[in-house]
C-alpha cells in the first residue's frame, strides 16, 4: 500500500481498508491512528475511561492534557508545548517523520482537530482527520478493539511553524492594522452575548461562523461547496487573511479544517480564545452585535 496524499479528511471507509495490511505498515510507521478522545477536565482519564474500553484497531491513544498541560495560571486550556515535549511523546507514539497520521475522537470531533492542528503547527502536514470520528466509524459497522498495539519508539524532528499560531498580543496589534480578519467558531448566541466576560461578546470586527455548521448530521463535514457558502454567508473572503477563534482554541481548529479543505493552507489559530481575551481584554475590545460592549 502505497499512501500518496494527505488531506485533511479520509473517510471511515478509506482507513478500514488501510486496515487489511496494517500489519505491515504498522511496523514501518507509515501510517498511525490516534485516538484523541478525553474531555476538558484532566482529572479525567481518557486513556482510561475511553480508549481502553474500544477503540480502532491498531489506534494508540493520544492524550491532549499529556502533551499540552495547563496550569493554574494558563488562561489557554491547551498550551502549546515547547518543541522538546512534542518531539518525546511523538517519538513515544512511534510517529516519524514519514508518518501518516489519521486522528480521531468520540465526541464532536474536536479534540481530534486540535490534534490536528497541532501536528501541523510542529512542521507535521502527513495529518488527516477522521470523517465524522468514531461515532461514524460504530455506525458502519466496523470492527472495535480493545488491545494495545506494541509501538516501537521513532525519531521525529519537529519543524515549528509560527504561522499557524496567534497569541494575545497579535489578536490586540490586528485591532489596530486591522490586517487579519478573524472567525469565530462559537455559537451566534455566544458570539453577540456579552453577558458573561468570559464567554460572552466577541472581538471587535470578528465574523461569526458556527461550528455547528460545518457538519452534516452524521458528524461527517460538509461537501465543500456548503462550506463555501458558509464562509460566504457570513462575509468572509477566503482570499484574505484570516485567524481563527472560539473559547477555548478548540472548535476554532475546525474553521482551519473547513478553509484547509477549501484550498487554504494557513489559517493560524488563536489559541487562547475567547477565554483568554475575555479575562485580559480592555472593556473596549470586547463586542456584542455592532455594539461595543461595557462602556
Amino acid at each position: 500500500m502505497t499512501i500518496t496524499r494527505f488531506r485533511t479528511l479520509v473517510s471511515t471507509h478509506w482507513l478500514r481498508d488501510q486496515l487489511f495490511d496494517l500489519g505491515s505498515v504498522h511496523k514501518s510507521s507509515a501510517l498511525r491512528i490516534l485516538d484523541a478522545s478525553t474531555t476538558f477536565d484532566p482529572a479525567e482519564d481518557g486513556y482510561k475511561e475511553f480508549y481502553l474500553q474500544s477503540h480502532i484497531p491498531h489506534a494508540v491513544h493520544f492524550n491532549l492534557h499529556k502533551v499540552c498541560p495547563s496550569s493554574p495560571s494558563s488562561l489557554a486550556k491547551f498550551p502549546v508545548p515547547d518543541v522538546n515535549r512534542f518531539q518525546d511523546y511523538a517519538e513515544d507514539l512511534g510517529i516519524s517523520n514519514n508518518t501518516h497520521v489519521v486522528t480521531y475522537d468520540r465526541t464532536n470531533i474536536a479534540f481530534a482537530l486540535k490534534t490536528w492542528w497541532l501536528f501541523r503547527l510542529f512542521g507535521h502536514t502527513k495529518v488527516s482527520v477522521l470523517d465524522g470520528g468514531f461515532d461514524k466509524w460504530l455506525v458502519d459497522g466496523f470492527e472495535v478493539s480493545s488491545e494495545i498495539p506494541e509501538i516501537k519508539r521513532s525519531s521525529f524532528q519537529p519543524a515549528f511553524n509560527p504561522s499557524l499560531l496567534q497569541n494575545f498580543e497579535d489578536i490586540e496589534e490586528n485591532l489596530k492594522t486591522r490586517e487579519k480578519l478573524l472567525i469565530d467558531a462559537r455559537g451566534s448566541d455566544m458570539f453577540l452575548n456579552s453577558e458573561d466576560e468570559d464567554r460572552g461578546g466577541h472581538i471587535p470586527g470578528s465574523k461569526n461562523i458556527p461550528y455547528t455548521s460545518l457538519f452534516e448530521e452524521d458528524g461527517t463535514f460538509k461537501p465543500a461547496a456548503e462550506l463555501k457558502s458558509a464562509f460566504d454567508a457570513a462575509g468572509v473572503d477566503l482570499g484574505q487573511k484570516l485567524v481563527a477563534t472560539c473559547l477555548r482554541g478548540m472548535t476554532a481548529c475546525g474553521l482551519a479544517a473547513a478553509a484547509h479543505i477549501l484550498g487554504k493552507e494557513v489559517v493560524p489559530v488563536y489559541n487562547g480564545s475567547f477565554r483568554e481575551w475575555g479575562q485580559r481584554a480592555k472593556p473596549e475590545q470586547i463586542a456584542t452585535g455592532n455594539q461595543v460592549a461595557k462602556k
